[in-house]
């Protein structure tokens, strides 16, 4: 299917899909964070006890930063947990933080094999307040993946019409 990144390709079993994201072929560091495009542009920052972190304060402050004020970027905050990645991402458009974000889990996962969270992963489990993701991937380089797949669980949430 077509999406605003390009096409992308997704293969159902059950009630799982997988996703097939875009290939990452530049990973940006700024200071102890990172900064990259995974279908839209994520900066990535580890953090501890992210549970008491002010999403929206810290992810308005680096978005709206004047690096990024103009195009904006969604925000990601990581913390590595004993089953994987938790994730809470501060999305731009919605300028809020959201329940999760496949570009900003790709992009997290991506980011903690950069800094060798776990040693040679091919793939991450990520939870977010929206539920639990995997992502595999293929590290090429350092900096550049590919054949990268979001793999999660389909439900249907809701059902609405919309008259004009």
């Amino acid at each position: 299917f077509m999406a605003s990144d390009g096409l992308h390709e997704a293969i159902f079993s059950d009630s799982q899909i997988s996703l097939k994201m875009q290939d990452v072929a530049e990973v940006e560091k700024i200071g102890s964070n990172y900064f990259l495009n995974t279908g839209s542009p994520h900066f990535v920052c580890f953090v501890e006890d992210i549970e008491k972190l002010d999403v929206l304060k810290e992810g308005r402050k680096i978005r709206y930063n004047k690096r990024f004020a103009k195009q904006g970027t969604n925000v990601n905050f990581v913390e590595v947990t004993k089953s994987g990645l938790k994730v809470r991402t501060y999305e731009r458009g919605v300028e809020d933080e959201t329940l999760s974000c496949g570009t900003g889990v790709t992009a997290a996962a991506l980011v903690a094999c950069i800094k060798g969270i776990k040693k040679n992963a091919k793939q991450f489990i990520v939870h977010t307040k929206g539920g639990k993701l995997k992502v595999s991937f293929i590290s090429q380089s350092h900096q550049t993946f590919s054949n990268i797949w979001l793999h999660g669980p389909a439900a249907f949430v809701y059902k609405g019409f919309y008259y004009f």
